[in-house]
């Protein structure tokens, strides 16, 4: 069954791609993981996770001042009845800010970017962001940012109409979901809740990296939380413990080798993550239904 959230998915991408330009959603309120589809929808959305943005956040203290300014954000458009603002976070990147709403609630923010209207401003966050940090390296800092980070195609009057609309599309998803979840109140979060930064940290780690081995120790301790935290949301939040989820990541990529290559099953278990081939066939044929040698054979003709 397709998920009945994805066209928003494929809407945000359409503007990240058209425009060159960042798009994160930022849940104050906690409604989006309150339906599943909507929540596999915009679980790409829901941190910035460019290299630059994962190399800064790599220190602690950089990743707890992301969160502070998300609280920050909160207490900005509740002080006052602003429908957009501009702001630059501590490493230099600059995002239009937009609120999302329902007609009783302050439920979250849309923020996109990055632009560069400032490069001095910009290249001093990150020598401080730097200086405060023993981890953290200017010259690989500076590197990343200019490699990742570059200005958008798209003037800010012509993409606010869309982001106000993006803004007043999930407020109205919100008022919808609250007459068909009557619980919805006692599903508050509140604001500083970390749980959305640390599974798009956590996806975005795995996506990386799903060819190497991965320790649930190794994940939790690049998200900046424990173990046990970690297995708890990832489960809540997926349906699925972590190593099940590096599976599924892991046969994806799969099938593309055995729909485009002419390497052996035995060849692309290794590729793939898996040390032993027949693992991977048992894994492949839970997942998908069928087996990896029965997958190439009924789809490797299909591909034009």
């Amino acid at each position: 069954m397709a998920n009945s959230y994805q066209y928003i998915n494929q809407y945000l991408n359409f503007l990240l791609e058209k425009y060159n330009i960042q798009i994160c959603i930022k849940d104050f309120y906690g409604f989006i993981p309150i339906n599943k589809e909507l929540d596999e929808a915009l679980q790409p959305f829901l941190a910035h996770t460019n290299p630059f943005c994962m190399y800064i956040k790599s220190e602690m203290s950089s990743y707890h001042t992301c969160l502070r300014m998300i609280r920050q954000m909160y207490e900005k458009f509740e002080s006052g009845n602003f429908d957009c603002y501009y702001g630059v976070c501590h490493a230099g990147l600059g995002e239009y800010v937009i609120p999302i709403r329902s007609t009783k609630l302050l439920l979250g923010s849309v923020n996109a970017g990055f632009f560069q209207k400032n490069e001095h401003l910009a290249d001093w966050c990150i020598r401080r962001a730097c200086k405060a940090s023993s981890s953290l390296s200017y010259e690989t800092a500076k590197s990343l940012y200019q490699y990742h980070i570059s200005s958008a195609t798209i003037y800010a009057d012509e993409l606010l109409p869309h982001l106000h609309l993006l803004a007043e599309y999930l407020g109205h998803t919100y008022e919808i979901l609250e007459k068909t979840h009557p619980d919805m109140a006692s599903a508050y979060r509140y604001h500083n809740s970390n749980e959305d930064a640390i599974l798009s940290h956590a996806f975005e780690y795995i996506r990386q990296n799903c060819l190497q081995h991965i320790s649930v120790e190794e994940l939790a301790k690049f998200c900046h939380c424990s173990s046990s935290y970690l297995s708890h949301i990832f489960k809540k939040r997926t349906s699925v413990n972590i190593n099940t989820y590096i599976n599924k990541i892991r046969i994806e990529r799969s099938k593309n080798y055995l729909l485009n290559s002419g390497e052996t099953i035995a060849e692309i278990a290794i590729s793939t993550g898996f040390n032993d081939p027949n693992y991977y066939s048992r894994v492949f044929t839970k997942i998908i239904g069928i087996s990896p040698t029965e997958f190439r054979r009924r789809f490797k003709n299909e591909i034009i």
